[in-house]
């Protein structure tokens, strides 16, 4: 057993040497600045890290166009993003920091796309949809409601009556409203007679759906169908081949986003009719459509919009509104223009006019062809997502680029984020701080990793020592700075002979918030090899990953 385990060890070894010498190894707790390594690939397709404390492997950041850090323009808050695509080492949803460094991984809870901060009686919540994405560019899952303690608080998924065939709970919009209520999206196949627009007298469409639901009960209050409202001769997606099955239906509307004004009425994005609807929360009639074939307002210049994402309300009254978009611009085969945007338009509901404030460009003028997402932050910054491109940038209001970055190298299908967001969020795990130790094999040193996934409040971590695993008698070893997502402190275990360690956060003027188990240090070769195998496993998964581009 022996001989084999140092066998395994060597070839790791062996593997880690040679990758260290022929590619760049991305270090725990990376973040890169301008690196044309890790656009050009040399990280691998999807860069990832690898924690000593953890066995998160959450994507890495390259701010491509570097944050300046004495820059006071920056918006305050954490970033909220959900890496995905098939060189996505870790599909789900992530918070990270101004600086990159990781906050949550919340992984667990599989591939992602709806990842935000939403009140829910009172209270910050992150709403979130995880599920299983489909080719069609519609998903199958549910809808979970998370505290700041990361305790599942409700999950829900639409109910709808009346299903000639699948139904789709949808990845693409949920909202929690001021009435404590879900509003979120759905695909129900339907049966109609798609002749005069080219398709068979007993087609099948997939038809676009939102529902407001009670959370409590799960029973819907409130659903609205595409097809009730909208004819597909006013959208841009031609039928061509679909819409012959029910595994093969017309999608003509694709609801992709839902914002409530005040008044309680809804706005709604149709990507493949170029059009917002404002919706009667009452009957579901449309008050006025906003660009597309039958605009009831005139589009000033540049002002217009295709395959949009991700509308919001700014600000709204009885004569004058402003709202964001992300302007795709193009799709799957099809450009419209050089270069997807972010929008901040006005409308003026007098004259029915809308009016270019301000447009947002990306710095490698990029076309995304899906996804996207454009938040205005509290001090007047915009927050952009490019969707189907792995990026995000920010902007002042007039326009001015402050940084952008990326969390995977672009290509295909292989790394996208539905959308990039930004929020202030306190969080307070109920699960204990992570700790692991790695010996010298050199000296009487050895490092001690900690990190607690998800704490949003530690400003340092206090290294203590025991005799036994209760921790009983502790001695307070070491303390240290917080630092990144995983701290190392440092220990000379001749000097202090304890035989458990463990590791305390410490928030605010030093309030103990947390105590990870206290675990036994072994005999220095048990730990030394724990560090040597997690160190050649990076390097071999990096290696792979390359190998596999």
């Amino acid at each position: 057993m022996l001989l084999s385990s140092f066998t395994f060890i060597h070839g790791l070894l062996g593997a880690f040497t040679l990758l260290s010498f022929s590619v760049k190894v991305a270090r725990t707790d990376s973040v890169f600045h301008a690196s044309s390594d890790y656009a050009a690939g040399a990280y691998g397709s999807g860069p990832f890290q690898n924690f000593f404390s953890t066995n998160s492997t959450p994507s890495i950041w390259n701010f491509a166009y570097p944050l300046n850090r004495t820059d006071s323009m920056i918006s305050s808050g954490y970033l909220f993003t959900a890496p995905r695509g098939s060189d996505t080492n870790s599909p789900g949803g992530l918070i990270y920091d101004l600086d990159g460094s990781l906050v949550w991984d919340g992984t667990s809870f599989g591939e992602t796309l709806v990842f935000q901060v939403e009140t829910y009686l009172g209270e910050p919540h992150i709403l979130m949809w995880a599920g299983n994405s489909l080719a069609t560019g519609v998903g199958s899952g549910y809808i979970s409601l998370i505290n700041n303690k990361y305790e599942l608080v409700a999950r829900f998924t639409t109910k709808l009556n009346g299903v000639t065939g699948p139904t789709y709970a949808d990845f693409h919009e949920a909202r929690i409203t001021a009435k404590n209520t879900a509003l979120m999206t759905a695909y129900q196949t339907k049966q109609m007679d798609l002749s005069s627009y080219g398709g068979p007298s007993s087609g099948y469409i997939s038809d676009s759906v939102f529902q407001e639901i009670n959370i409590t009960t799960g029973e819907p209050l409130f659903t609205w169908h595409a097809s009730d409202h909208v004819d597909p001769g006013e959208c841009y997606n031609k039928i061509g081949s679909t819409g012959t099955s029910t595994s093969n239906t017309w999608d003509y509307f694709h609801i992709n986003s839902i914002d409530v004004s005040e008044d309680g009425n809804f706005l709604i994005s149709s990507r493949h009719c170029f059009t917002l609807y404002y919706i009667n929360a009452t009957n579901g009639d449309i008050i006025w459509r906003m660009g597309g074939a039958k605009s009831d307002f005139s589009m000033g210049d540049g002002a217009s919009y295709s395959w949009q994402h991700h509308a919001r309300w700014i600000t709204k009254n009885d004569t004058y509104a402003t709202i964001t978009l992300f302007d795709n611009a193009g799709e799957y085969g099809e450009s419209d223009e050089s270069n997807s945007r972010g929008l901040h338009l006005a409308m003026n509901f007098t004259d029915m006019s809308v009016e270019l404030i301000q447009d947002l460009i990306p710095f490698n003028t990029t076309l995304s062809q899906s996804q996207g997402s454009v938040q205005l932050q509290p001090n007047g910054n915009f927050l952009v997502g490019w969707g189907f491109m792995p990026w995000a940038s920010e902007y002042t209001s007039s326009g001015e680029l402050l940084w952008a970055g990326q969390f995977g190298v672009v290509g295909g299908n292989n790394n996208e984020g539905y959308r990039t967001l930004r929020f202030n969020w306190t969080g307070e795990p109920t699960a204990p701080p992570s700790m692991s130790f790695v010996h010298s094999s050199k000296s009487n040193i050895t490092s001690i990793y900690a990190s607690w996934n998800g704490d949003t409040r530690t400003e340092r971590w206090e290294l203590l020592g025991a005799t036994d695993p209760s921790g009983s008698g502790a001695v307070s070893l070491d303390n240290k700075t917080r630092s990144g997502f995983e701290t190392t402190i440092t220990v000379n275990t001749a000097a202090h002979r304890y035989s458990y360690f463990a590791v305390r956060a410490l928030g605010s003027d030093n309030v103990p918030l947390g105590t990870s188990e206290f675990i036994n240090n072994g005999n220095g070769a048990a730990a030394l090899t724990t560090g040597v195998q997690r160190t050649a496993l990076m390097a071999v998964g990096i290696l792979f990953a390359i190998y596999m581009t």
